[in-house]
Parts: structure tokens; C-alpha cells; sequence
């Protein structure tokens, strides 16, 4: 079936489907590295996005019960070069088209990802909408010009979001010395800080100062962390009374804390990403 990514600048680029049929419009960003797409999917951090993998060859290794960085896919679509429909791998479960269909993530597959790198690199990343349905190509673009990029980390609050560590389950009750601000956190984060007491990012600083913490992690997440303004007044609360470490999003929520100044990137820092 024909797919096609048009993109608010006016690029399209045509290919074919796979995974799940539909619509979506999001944000297309980039990334480079060779393997990871299933952690890539299932990273809260890429939620609602459209991600291209510059790497030509994806899928080739299946998806397995090991490698989920939440318990839910967060990307609304993957753009790829080439979808490999024959997986191998000891740890293998199923196909990654499945796991697509099965999350309701579109797939489109056939076109030149690293054009599309270089031209998100170059121009910077935009808005965009992949689609099975409609080809009307001034018709997509309008949608990708007229799309309103949501409050991700809300949204995932509102969802109660967990992960295959338990967040739901570890909601408030660690027993460690640590409190984690949930902006979106990942298995991989979780796993770094097993004993912490997971709170949601709207907690107030004298919340946190209750349970006498040594010291407060700010996750990482997505969005734009200069929209946490409740967030960054909390923070601010707990400078000088408790070590404070930010991870992605949570680092340039403490520097806005500070004072700082966070500036956008043209193009941002998507997993292992290499210059190219």
C-alpha cells in the first residue's frame, strides 16, 4: 500500500506502508543509530513523534520482552529505508510490523531517510504528517502547517504512565533516600534509581521536602522543558536544601531553575545520534 510523508515546508517524500494504516501528524525528528528502534518506540521521550531512522536496515531483529522502555509504544510513526520482514535474534518474540499494528503506529518504508536527515539537518525539524489514506499532497502539508504541538508530558501524567519496572506500582512507596520527578522517565532511567520515590511532575517542593530526600532527580521527558514553568518555580524551592540531578529535559529544567536560559536546537539530541 502507498504511503507518503509530506512535510509543513512543502517536502514529500513516497513510499510504502507498514505496520498500521491510518493517519498521524506529529513532530519528525531524526535518528542515527544502528539499533534501538524498539527502544525508540516505547521511549516516553519520542512521545507523539514521527521518527526517521537513518540507518537503512531496520527490523531485522525482531522485537523482544526485554527491550521496552515503557509498557505502551509513545511514537505515532516510523519512517525507515528498508523494513526487513525476516527477523532473527535468540531473544525474538515477534515481528516489528506486528508490534506496529498492535500499537497503532504507521509505518512507511521505501524512501531516502538520509535525504530526509540531511534535510531535517540542515532546516531543522518541522512538522509533519505520514498517511495511508490521503495523498493530496497540498492537503497533508496544510494539516502538517496547521498542526498544535501538545503538552506530551501532561498527557502522560493524565495517562498514568508506567513502566516495565513498575512506575505505578513504585508511585510514592520507594524506600530510598531519593525522590524522582517523573517528567516521562524510561526503564533505563528507573532501573539507575530502583529504590527512589517516584512522584508526578506537578508535586510541590514541601511535598518533596517531607520525605526527607539526600537527594531529587528531575527526569527526562518530552516537550519543551521552558513549558514546566510550575515545575521550575519548585525547583527553585529546593535549591541549597537537597542535591538536585536532571537528566535531559530535567538538566534544563534545573538551569531555567537557576536562572539559565534554554534555547531550542535546530536539531536535537534523538538517542546516539552522529553528525552526517
Amino acid at each position: 500500500m502507498k504511503a507518503i510523508i509530506a512535510l509543513e515546508d512543502g517536502t514529500i517524500f513516497e513510499g510504502n506502508s507498514f505496520g498500521a494504516e491510518g493517519e498521524v501528524i506529529g513532530e519528525v525528528v531524526f535518528n542515527t543509530q544502528v539499533v534501538g528502534f524498539q527502544e525508540i518506540l516505547t521511549d516516553p521521550a519520542y512521545r507523539k513523534q514521527i521518527i526517521a531512522i537513518g540507518y537503512p536496515h531496520v527490523g531485522n531483529v525482531g522485537i523482544n520482552d526485554r527491550s521496552n522502555e515503557s509498557d505502551s509504544a509513545h511514537a505515532s510513526a516510523l519512517v525507515i529505508k528498508e523494513y526487513s520482514r525476516i527477523y532473527s535474534n535468540w531473544q525474538a518474540k515477534g515481528s516489528l510490523e506486528d508490534f506496529m499494528k498492535k500499537n497503532k503506529i504507521i509505518g512507511i518504508e521505501g524512501i531516502d531517510t538520509r535525504a530526509l536527515t540531511i534535510h531535517i539537518r540542515d532546516n531543522g525539524e518541522m512538522r509533519g504528517v505520514v498517511s495511508t489514506k490521503d495523498f493530496n499532497k497540498e492537503s497533508l502539508v496544510n494539516k502538517a502547517k496547521s498542526y498544535e504541538i501538545p503538552d506530551p508530558v501532561s498527557e502522560i501524567k493524565a495517562e498514568g504512565l508506567s513502566t516495565s519496572l513498575g512506575t505505578g506500582k513504585r508511585q510514592e512507596a520507594g524506600k530510598g533516600k531519593q525522590v524522582l520527578i517523573n517528567l516521562g522517565a524510561n526503564n533505563s532511567t528507573l532501573s539507575k534509581f530502583p529504590d527512589a520515590k517516584i512522584v508526578p511532575y506537578d508535586v510541590k517542593a514541601e511535598k518533596i521536602l517531607e520525605k526527607k530526600p539526600e537527594q531529587v532527580i528531575v527526569s527526562g521527558g518530552p516537550g519543551d522543558p521552558r513549558k514546566l514553568t510550575g515545575l521550575i518555580e519548585e525547583v527553585k524551592k529546593l535549591i541549597g536544601k537537597v542535591s538536585l540531578y536532571g537528566i535531559q529535559n530535567g538538566a534544563c529544567v534545573l538551569a531555567l531553575a537557576l536562572g539559565c536560559t534554554v534555547d531550542r536546537m535546530k536539531v536535537g539530541h534523538h538517542g546516539v545520534n552522529h553528525p552526517v
